[in-house]
């Protein structure tokens, strides 16, 4: 029996080039894959060009969230309010935490309060929300499952062991009319400001009574992990001046609800009082996806919501200039929740000719055709940022260069000091070629983590096969149809690549099929023994592709 991979749409497997076009919105893009390499543990990066009414450059990565190889991690700056960093500046910011950050885009829209979104970053809890009530946020659950929705988070909390109240909202302001218990940590700011309201969007001032409590946690973050112990600092001060200085590395509790005044009256210097997180979830807007983290440290906020279970949401007049092409950059995860996406497109002025940005729709349709069900829309524009550490910034933000954010979102893995090439993989292993088209064959060297630690391999040395076509060194021309293996050897490490020429229905290189190990299905997914002549998925060990059998 003989059988020959066909290099139609990718299935089922991590390393496969995307479909040949896509539609997005009725409309037919030619889809041309200019780079795909691994680019960290568990992570490919794909750059495509995508030609139709208008041309577009994308950036897309996809993660296996369970390599062990890899965590995540969403930087923030010190002050929530003020610290704005580029994409690079923020992995400068980490860079003695023992990590590489080897991919990152940046993440939430942020306004002069600080980033929109309830925020969590390396356990700290940083922000509760308040001036977004439509804010969404994407989580990673302890067993590595990527969630998106409407974040909630609520405490238990004790003095000395016994019950006492919680606060509901964190760093940020108090708005006019409001009764509530708000923590203010020091990276709000140098004082609670609590002198002054919200109101339509101006502060002014207040005259309503409260109380304001110093606390010093245990090592000056709240955890979104566990509980938390704070030693109460001096005396409660009660009065309408507000505006209670914050020291380093403390918090303060502020609550103007009268009800507690009683109790928050009664602390003292000295005494333990104690947050736990009672819940940290989120919530979906009508698809069913309601999901409470048994353990989270990290999430980020964005909006709209753009899918849900596979199906589009509708938010998208919420998005900035939703009906505009933009840059865009998103989040996503297949059905699994285990599988996520980070998608940046390029747009504006700075790219014309190159890129012409997306309006949410188009957005939506990218989204599926990279095999989302689930998304969340991050900060565009001229924040678009897609970051590797072994190339800086891939992509072109709109600006002309990186603009500063609030936070981003990170792929991280330990720092080991590995910079030993444990093997050799092709940029693009697998691509298609019309006859009379020429490339440039090209290897990166990978430590044994899958970090590429040699991007400049000069003395590889290719074998391509005579029936495809010449090579005269540095460039291959091809000149038959067919499927064939190019070969690289360099330092006794060796790497395929498979070339697909001409008409995929004209007669292609056969192989035989091996009898052992092998299994067949029909794409309605029934089992077949002896396939006839036809379109399969074929399963070799735990690697499922696509094929013709002839």
């Amino acid at each position: 029996m003989k059988y020959a991979l066909s290099f139609l749409a990718a299935v089922m497997t991590a390393t496969a080039a995307p479909a040949a076009s896509w539609n997005l919105q009725g409309v037919e893009y030619k889809v041309d894959t200019l780079q795909h390499f691994q680019a960290g543990p568990g992570t490919m990066l794909t750059v495509l060009d995508l030609e139709g009414p208008v041309r577009q450059r994308v950036w897309v990565s996809t993660t296996d969230l369970t390599c062990p190889d890899l965590d995540i991690a969403t930087p923030i700056g010190d002050k929530v309010r003020t610290d704005r960093l580029t994409v690079p500046e923020l992995v400068e910011k980490q860079k003695d935490d023992g990590n590489i950050y080897f991919l990152g885009v940046n993440s939430d829209l942020f306004s002069t309060l600080g980033p929109l979104g309830t925020t969590i970053t390396g356990g700290d809890i940083i922000k509760i929300a308040k001036e977004a009530t439509d804010w969404r946020g994407a989580g990673l659950d302890a067993d590595r499952s990527l969630y998106f929705g409407n974040p909630g988070i609520s405490f238990g909390a004790s003095i000395n062991g016994n019950r006492a109240f919680a606060p509901t909202l964190i760093n940020v302001p108090r708005y006019k009319g409001e009764s509530n218990c708000i923590l203010y940590s020091h990276r709000w700011g140098k004082s609670t400001e609590t002198n002054k309201i919200m109101d339509g969007g101006k502060w002014i001032d207040q005259t309503s009574e409260m109380i304001e409590i110093v606390l010093r946690p245990v090592d000056g973050k709240l955890h979104s992990d566990g509980p938390t112990d704070f030693t109460v600092v001096g005396s409660p001060v009660r009065g309408t001046e507000g505006n209670t200085a914050i020291p380093d590395g403390c918090f303060v509790l502020s609550t103007n609800a009268s009800n507690q005044f009683g109790r928050f009256s009664a602390f003292k210097d000295g005494d333990i009082y104690t947050l736990t997180p009672s819940s940290i979830s989120v919530t979906g807007q009508g698809f069913g996806v309601n999901h409470s983290f048994s353990s989270i440290t990290e999430l980020c906020g964005g909006a709209p919501l753009l899918l849900e279970n596979g199906e589009p949401t509708g938010r998208y007049a919420s998005m900035p200039n939703n009906d505009i092409r933009r840059p865009r950059t998103a989040i996503g995860t297949d059905a699994s929740r285990r599988r996520m996406m980070l998608l940046v497109v390029d747009g504006d002025k700075f790219n014309n000719g190159i890129s012409a940005g997306v309006d949410a729709l188009d957005l939506v349709d990218m989204l599926r055709a990279i095999g989302c069900t689930d998304a969340l829309n991050f900060d565009g524009g001229g924040s678009s940022t897609m970051y590797t550490s072994t190339f800086g910034v891939h992509n072109r933000p709109s600006d002309g260069h990186e603009r500063k954010v609030c936070n981003a979102w990170f792929l991280t893995t330990p720092d080991k000091g590995d910079t030993t090439v444990d093997r050799i993989e092709f940029v693009n292993p697998r691509r298609t070629f019309a006859k009379g088209e020429s490339f440039e064959p090209l290897v990166y060297g990978y430590n044994a983590a899958g970090l590429p630690v040699a991007t400049d391999i000069k003395d590889a040395v290719f074998d391509i096969p005579a029936a495809m076509g010449t090579f005269d060194g540095t460039t291959a021309t091809v000149t038959a149809d067919g499927t064939f293996i190019v070969t690289a050897q360099w330092q006794g490490k060796t790497a395929t690549m498979a070339v697909r020429a001409g008409d995929f229905n004209s007669s292609v290189n056969a192989i035989d099929v091996p009898a052992a190990n092998v299994r067949y299905h029909k794409l309605d997914g029934t089992a077949v023994k002896n396939p006839s002549p036809g379109m399969y998925i074929e399963t070799r060990g735990s690697e499922s592709k696509k094929i013709l059998i002839k």
